[in-house]
């Protein structure tokens, strides 16, 4: 353990130990005070990392019931909410694209159909990645993405007419279009299913927001933010032109994939029944007409949820066989892959739910909302800009997970003391959660394209300083006037 690290351990509970016993100020309850000792250090550990991210996770299941929080049912039960385990079938699904390489062959085409000039390669690349981030896990994504692009990078720099910047500007568009991309669907990121779940323990009389009125949300602001950071990234590192090789590393990838296998063509069946099991379970209303949902054709309205979807889609995932011709007693999706998905991230994801939680049961959320209500005093457009300004930066010395477990919570108690909608606030955070654009430590999608020693901190930083001062404009235009009308805000 460093000593950063080992500090931040001392510190974190040093902390704890002085909200248990110091006076609890007037207006909040004892065990209020415990919670929000136990939020700081977690929060204290997230950003230090003195312990893994993940097992920090699990520090409400020890404390809680020991300090009087919560009961022990009470709690884990947030492990096993509705929306962590439509998170792990999603996390399953992405495994068995993976597994079979429809991915990978979606990815290729996309590249290939785009053109070669260095332009359109970095923009191929970009909605490549965007369009996998809805689906699979940024970082996985990112994963993917890194080996065909550093193929090109060296084909590049065997040029003489090549471009010294080339390789860091298409480091950093992959990493940004990941991020970006996971922000379009509900399992996209971490993030946005740390709202839902927030959202839906804090305001269980509110609509929900599924999966097909989180895209409506999301997938507008993916197609008008990426290619805007397309174009900054090619003005600001000056690509321009084309060079040779590009499409021959393409094409080699392609002859390697091989022709469209039987698994390819199981997991694309599973992957369009999962999609359109997730969009078409409520009612879509078109004004006057209402196309019915499954749930509502089947008369289980109310009793399903997106997760039953994952659920499904998973055991068919574990009963479905691959298809490959040696391997005929062999699944689509064993157990052995099975458990090398990001099992950590569900459980943060888990994690935030019981903190949120804590916040509702002992009225700590009333009373930082009651201290903070004094926001919705401003005009909107100065409450979305201080939301997302604070989210962004703060983002980028924290997890993007561990940040939204932290500060929704709170900002749905704002809304409450404040007496305004709370989407208003939670929304806007839960986008700027995933545009954090200078640091490694933010969000995973940075870190693993920093550790390809392509890129160093000073470059990501400058680069990515502007970026995020682009990105509060634009998510502030974006969320006025887009994502407010459509909730009717």
């Amino acid at each position: 353990m460093t000593k950063s690290k080992r500090n931040g351990f001392w510190i974190g509970l040093i902390v704890l130990l002085l909200f248990i016993f110091l006076p609890t100020p007037n207006g909040m309850k004892p065990e209020a005070m415990r919670a929000l000792g136990v939020a700081l250090l977690m929060a204290i550990w997230w950003v230090t990392e003195c312990i893994p991210i993940y097992a920090t996770a699990f520090v409400p299941i020890a404390l809680f019931p020991l300090l009087g929080i919560l009961d022990a049912n009470t709690t884990t039960e947030n492990y096993g909410h509705n929306y962590v385990l439509m998170l792990l079938g999603g996390f399953f699904l992405a495994k068995a694209i993976e597994l079979s390489n429809l991915h990978k062959r979606v990815a290729l085409y996309i590249i290939r159909k785009l053109g070669t000039s260095r332009k359109r390669i970095m923009l191929s690349f970009m909605i490549a990645t965007a369009f996998l981030s809805f689906w699979i896990a940024n970082v996985a994504v990112v994963l993917l993405m890194l080996p065909i692009a550093l193929a090109i990078i060296d084909k590049e720099e065997e040029n003489e007419n090549r471009n010294p910047k080339f390789g860091l500007a298409m480091m950093l568009a992959i990493a940004y279009a990941a991020s970006v991309g996971g922000t379009g669907s509900l399992i996209g990121t971490p993030p946005n299913m740390v709202f839902a779940g927030v959202f839906e323990k804090a305001f269980p009389e509110l609509p929900e927001i599924d999966f097909l009125e989180w895209m409506k949300l999301g997938t507008p602001i993916v197609l008008i933010i990426l290619p805007i950071i397309w174009i900054y990234l090619t003005k600001y590192f000056k690509i321009e032109g084309n060079f040779a090789g590009s499409k021959e590393v393409i094409n080699n990838e392609i002859t390697q994939l091989g022709k469209f296998s039987l698994m390819e063509k199981r997991v694309l069946i599973i992957f369009i029944f999962t999609a359109l099991g997730w969009i078409f379970r409520r009612d879509i209303e078109l004004g006057n007409f209402v196309i019915p949902g499954w749930s509502t054709l089947l008369g289980v309205k109310g009793y399903v949820h997106d997760s039953t979807v994952a659920i499904i889609s998973a055991i068919l995932l574990f009963a479905v066989p691959s298809g490959k011709p040696k391997e005929t007693k062999k699944r689509i999706l064993d157990w052995k892959s099975a458990a090398t998905v990001p099992w950590g991230v569900v459980m943060i994801v888990g994690g935030g739910y019981a903190i949120a939680d804590s916040f509702k049961h002992t009225g700590l959320a009333s009373f930082l909302g009651e201290k903070m209500s004094f926001i919705s005093e401003y005009p909107i457009i100065i409450i979305l800009l201080i939301v997302i300004i604070l989210m962004i930066f703060i983002t980028e010395i924290n997890s993007n997970t561990a940040t939204a477990n932290i500060f929704l919570p709170v900002l749905a108690a704002m809304a409450v003391a404040g007496q305004i909608n709370p989407l208003l606030l939670m929304i806007p955070a839960t986008f700027a959660c995933s545009f954090s654009f200078m640091l490694p430590s933010g969000t995973g999608t940075n870190a693993v394209i920093f550790g390809s020693n392509r890129v160093t901190i000073p470059e990501m930083a400058k680069c990515g300083f502007g970026l995020n001062l682009l990105s509060v404009i634009l998510l502030t235009i974006l969320m006025y006037a887009y994502v407010l009308p459509i909730l009717s805000l």
